[in-house]
């Protein structure tokens, strides 16, 4: 059997949507890519390696972003998150060292600000993982806001590319947020995916960490 037959297709929805306003704000009618199902690696030992699931990319992702640590510079208004994590391959365990993640979000009050000469690239930035896998990026918690009727919860965007693997664009969401499904206004969006809703645990000297463990399908 070859190694892509062993893959086993956990869903079979993808494809393109056109959106309201999903992805945040006005995005002028723009297609962008629904939420998708994914697929999972079945282990020798009977385990299942799920692949971090894709999620709509919204209007607001720019090219260009520079290579930082520092997502929210030190006076960007909001509750400090040490966020980090491992990329790995899709046996769930070989990091993935040199994986490229792009990386942007809305500030507190639930903004996304666009590139130019006086705020280039506000809370946009892109890290490569290191030789272990692992990431870590300092930023602040984005604010929920609202689309259509309703309001989307909190979440922070991510494109993470390796040679070899299939790229995925997601978002991460945060546990206890009042606006996870059912409450999600953004119904092609995946914040029912528990993979993808991580707790921020408190740290000493205020702020929060978080760990995001994301998991590449091989192309």
């Amino acid at each position: 059997m070859k190694r892509r037959e062993a893959l086993r297709w956990l869903g079979t929805s993808s494809g393109l949507v056109l959106l309201s306003s999903c992805g945040g704000g006005d995005d002028g009618g723009a297609l962008v890519d629904a939420a998708d199902t994914t697929d999972a690696l079945v282990l020798p030992d009977g385990a299942v390696c799920a692949a971090t699931r894709n999620d709509v990319l919204g209007p607001f992702h720019r090219e260009g972003a520079p290579s930082r640590m520092m997502i929210a510079s030190a006076t960007e208004p909001g509750d400090r998150i040490a966020l980090g994590g491992i990329v790995y391959a899709d046996d769930c365990t070989t990091p993935l060292a040199g994986a490229a993640l792009d990386i942007w979000q809305a500030d507190a009050t639930g903004a996304y600000h666009e590139p130019n000469a006086g705020e280039p690239f506000r809370l946009r930035g892109k890290v490569d993982a290191a030789a272990d896998g692992t990431w870590a990026v300092d930023t602040i918690k984005p604010g929920n806001y609202r689309n259509g009727p309703g309001w989307r919860p909190a979440h922070i965007h991510f494109i993470v590319a390796h040679p070899g693997y299939r790229t995925v664009t997601t978002q991460l969401y945060f546990a206890g947020d009042p606006y996870l499904p059912p409450n999600d206004s953004c119904t092609s969006c995946g914040s029912d995916d528990a993979a993808r809703v991580i707790p921020l645990v408190a740290r000493a000297g205020g702020g929060f960490t978080g760990d995001f463990r994301i998991v590449l399908a091989r192309a």
